[in-house]
């Protein structure tokens, strides 16, 4: 009787720790870009900062227009970059919001003339 409980007690705590390691390799193996496709055929993504959110935008094609980016949080706080920018086709634009950790958030593409939304990026977390 003492071997099986010795047994039964070993095997149980191998099965915890392994659970415990396939949680910590979910939580290690978490999303830290999140993109989405433009009209244009580009890419919009977001990507984890060392001290925030990291935006980007690539213009594949079509004419030089003006931008806005911004990054809207599950907390309910949003965030402006600096105003907006020119982007021209075979060009990459970033913006680094240093807002440290706010949770889940995604990150808008709009119009810097119209203010209308172009694109949005899926969520990710921080």
């Amino acid at each position: 009787m003492s071997f099986i409980r010795r047994t039964l007690t070993v095997g149980l705590s191998t099965v915890a720790m392994m659970g415990a390691m396939v949680s910590f390799g979910s939580t290690a193996n978490a999303v830290t870009t999140a993109c989405s496709t433009t009209p244009d055929g580009g890419s919009l993504c977001l990507r984890v900062a060392s001290n925030g959110y990291d935006i980007s935008y690539y213009k594949r094609s079509g004419a030089a227009a003006k931008y806005d980016f911004n990054l809207y949080c599950d907390n309910g706080r949003w965030f402006g970059d600096e105003g907006s920018f020119i982007a021209v086709a075979g060009q990459t634009k970033t913006y680094v919001f240093r807002v440290g950790s706010q949770g889940s958030c995604y990150g808008k593409l709009l119009n810097g003339t119209t203010g209308a939304l172009i694109k949005t990026t899926p969520k990710i977390s921080r």
